[in-house]
């Protein structure tokens, strides 16, 4: 019981560690890119490599978490829920494929969480903003953040796992 707490509260620990990271890593790099006030970060490279730390529960709240915090800090508030479910699910995904596997499978992980982020927000964006037209406009920038957080992604990949070993 005693070892089950403290592997529960060294998660628990992580992950706030976690949700802190993808928040600074999304509010303090951004790219602004075209006139919507969109911009490209990189906190997506640590929302996926959050499932290489902590579970897919827990990598769903950092990621979802510290991107919602973030568009706050921005005052993006239209798209807070949005970015807490989107982001949340992107984590969530990517923690869930990655379990047991190698770099490959986390190479797919990634891959497959970008596409959750472009799909999620381009349907938000239909339904919430305006219809297709708005949601045109934010695609190019949602694919260009998809490749940057692929690549720095699998940069950090091994230095990750070897974090992970120690941890």
């Amino acid at each position: 019981m005693e070892e089950q707490r403290k592997s529960d509260t060294k998660v628990l620990i992580i992950a706030s560690m976690l949700t802190a990271l993808v928040f600074v890593v999304t509010f303090l790099l951004p790219v602004p890119v075209g006139n919507k006030g969109a911009y490209i970060n990189l906190g997506d490279s640590v929302i996926y490599c959050t499932g290489l730390l902590v579970g897919a529960p827990w990598a769903a709240a950092a990621s979802g978490i510290g991107s919602a915090l973030s568009d706050w800090a921005y005052g993006a508030t239209v798209y807070i829920p949005a970015t807490l479910i989107i982001k949340g699910t992107m984590g969530f995904v990517c923690a869930a494929l990655i379990r047991g596997g190698g770099y490959k499978r986390f190479l797919v992980s990634c891959v497959t969480g970008g596409a959750i982020m472009v799909a999620g927000y381009g349907l938000f964006e239909v339904i919430f903003m305006g219809g297709w037209g708005y949601a045109a406009t934010t695609v190019i920038g949602n694919l260009i953040q998809w490749a940057a957080g692929v690549i720095g992604a699998t940069v950090l990949y091994y230095p990750v796992k070897r974090i992970k070993g120690l941890i």
